[in-house]
């Protein structure tokens, strides 16, 4: 009896190296992969960054063989803070209307729910061409900072949907009927209750959303990119973005190394602005 237990035991011990084992294996994978991309970069495109790389427009001829991305820079920040102060709200309503104000068991809760994880699957690139259709010919707001800025805004709007809605979802069952028998109406108790709860995890989805959108091509190459833009954003001219000028870059075959540069610059706006909000998530916590 106690020679089998023994074997069980080592066994057991056994199967429990493979696994923590396997699992420290996906981990380091998993963190060497977008380490590796980064260090790339880096190594390719550190050389090309400069305040003048970021703070001055493109130059040389071919246009973008040489000067900077300044304008790109503003294009892709405008096109995204716009998109934000549309999907934001709309996203936090239609969450709160499926959490606190419909049957969140019934029909038409799980068709929204349904549509909105539908919609967040969808390719950037049907986002770009339902923009097109809509805002630049249908709408006719031509191809400007408008057209692009709903366009990720619709892009968006599923992802912070959905998160806040589960988010809303995660707050204790006991919690919403002690405030609801305090006679506290339920647009207080959203208000100043359950929002501010939440709060931490509105601001994680907004980012990682916005994040998606600012690194996105395809939905704003055809509403509101151009090769070139001088001047201040405005909403009814068209702008440079990131992702569009590296694939000029790129595809024209014009300096790969100010194509590193640009790329480094898009990853690295995208890691600091992820850890200032896991900076603003800890400090909400607290």
């Amino acid at each position: 009896m106690s020679a089998q237990i023994g074997t069980l035991r080592r066994s057991t011990l056994l199967a429990d190296r493979v696994y923590v084992a396997l699992a420290w294996t996906a981990g380091a994978i998993g963190f060497a992969l977008p380490m590796s991309i980064v260090g790339y970069l880096l190594m390719e495109g550190a050389g090309r960054l400069s305040w003048d790389f970021l703070l001055q427009p493109p130059m040389g001829y071919p246009l973008g063989s040489s000067g900077g991305i300044a304008p790109a820079i503003l294009g892709s920040l405008a096109l995204v803070g716009v998109g934000l102060a549309v999907a934001l709200p709309l996203a936090v309503a239609s969450a709160v209307a499926l959490s606190e104000y419909g049957d969140p068991a019934g029909r038409t809760a799980k068709a929204m729910r349904f549509a909105a994880e539908s919609l967040a699957a969808v390719p950037a690139i049907l986002f770009g061409l339902f923009g097109y259709t809509a805002f630049v010919v249908f709408f006719r707001f031509e191809i400007s900072l408008l057209s692009g800025a709903l366009t990720l805004g619709l892009m968006m709007l599923p992802i912070i949907l959905i998160g806040t809605h589960a988010a809303l979802q995660s707050i204790a069952f006991e919690l919403r009927e002690s405030v609801l028998a305090l006679g506290v109406s339920r647009a207080y108790a959203v208000r100043r209750l359950f929002l501010p709860r939440v709060l931490p995890g509105i601001v994680g989805v907004t980012v990682l959303a916005a994040g998606h959108a600012f690194g996105s091509a395809a939905p704003v190459m055809f509403t509101a990119s151009v090769a070139y833009a001088r001047g201040t954003p405005s909403l009814d001219a068209p702008v440079m973005t990131l992702p569009t000028h590296l694939y000029y870059i790129v595809s024209e075959a014009l300096d790969l190394e100010q194509a590193y540069g640009t790329a480094l610059v898009l990853v690295l706006g995208l890691l600091c602005t992820n850890a200032l909000a896991l900076m603003l998530r800890r400090w909400l916590v607290r």
